[in-house]
């Protein structure tokens, strides 16, 4: 039989935890005014680099409803976050709730987080639950109602592929494998980015911190990952929706498939940071057959090959095949020929 639910107070205080770097000053600012609209009790902001006055600003602006943790300069968003995180707690949050600077909530997106939270933390309990609101860029496919066992990735993926999903992908290109459109009120993911993801402390005092030998990118990957296969639940929850008031750095959004994003993304240390961590948490975490990871792996960079040389980014690929070397020896943490701005 299955032991209950621990029995926590219902949560009193939701402390919002965001990291800022360079001038993203309106971004920023756009966000905590929607954050008080919610009825936040208060936001950390981790200065992560940033070039204004980040604390005198917004304590000008906002009072005491913000509490800035100056990093000293970009520390990387594992170890601010983390850093965030412990602030809150710190504070007295009952409730974290993650967000990046240029997340902006829907109005009523914080209620009906805690709707759904309130309902599925008496099954699952308050130290194993995610409720998160949906991203554009990252729940494209739970908006157009795709079937939630395709949401998942299966292991021994590489990269985030695997051969077995090749058929499915095909047969929704086709006129007769288009998704229903119909988004349910919620579904169940294995892992979310930190972006709009609230949960209890207790779930920190159960998981710990993100890992801070990743630095950058993937360890939102990871943080998730240790409560779902510990039997815990991650809910994109629909009718909370977050405004992406920028563009994600990689362009896959408006490309025909994610390797030609890869090869054309901007900036070189963050596809170096987000392929090297990949390749260590996928190689570690979620393999249990070496055969089959093998193959993905290969098709793998075939494909990043291929859509190197043809969108005329050859260097790119040298880049990628590095990353993936140094993420599966397990050479992590910063790489000084990749620093972040």
């Amino acid at each position: 039989m299955t032991s209950p639910a621990p029995d926590v107070a219902a949560p009193k205080s939701v402390i919002a935890v965001l990291a800022t770097y360079l001038d993203r000053s309106t971004m920023l600012e756009a966000v905590l005014e929607r954050l008080c609209d919610e009825g936040v009790t208060q936001a950390v902001v981790v200065d992560n680099g940033g070039t204004w006055p980040v604390a005198e600003h917004l304590a000008a602006r906002f009072g005491d409803f913000v509490d800035v943790v100056s990093m000293g300069g970009n520390r990387g968003c594992a170890l601010g976050y983390s850093r965030g995180i412990e602030r809150a707690l710190e504070l007295g949050a009952d409730m974290i709730w993650l967000l990046d600077d240029d997340n902006r909530p829907t109005p009523g997106s914080l209620a009906a987080l805690m709707t759904i939270w309130q309902a599925e933390s008496g099954q699952v309990g308050n130290d194993r639950l995610v409720v998160t609101a949906v991203r554009e860029e990252h729940h494209a496919d739970v908006l157009a109602g795709v079937p939630e066992q395709h949401l998942k990735v299966r292991w021994n993926s590489f990269g985030g592929f695997h051969l077995r999903d090749l058929a499915y992908k095909l047969w929704r290109r086709s006129p007769f494998g288009r998704p229903s459109g119909h988004a349910p009120a919620t579904v169940r993911v294995d892992v979310t980015p930190y972006g709009g993801a609230l949960f209890h402390r207790s779930l920190v005092e159960r998981f710990g911190l993100p890992y801070l030998d990743f630095y950058q990118y993937g360890d939102d990957t990871e943080f998730m990952w240790r409560i779902t296969r510990d039997g815990g639940r991650i809910i994109v929850v629909t009718a909370a929706q977050i405004e992406d008031l920028e563009s994600s750095w990689n362009p896959t959004v408006q490309l025909s498939n994610r390797f030609s994003g890869l090869v054309a993304g901007s900036s070189k240390f963050r596809t170096y940071y987000s392929v090297r961590n990949a390749a260590y948490f996928e190689s570690r975490f979620r393999r249990n057959n070496s055969f089959m990871f093998g193959i993905n792996r290969l098709i793998y960079l075939r494909l990043i090959s291929h859509y190197a040389r043809r969108n005329g980014h050859p260097e790119r690929y040298q880049l990628i095949r590095e990353a993936i070397a140094d993420g599966e020896a397990g050479r992590l943490s910063v790489n000084p020929n990749y620093r972040l701005p």
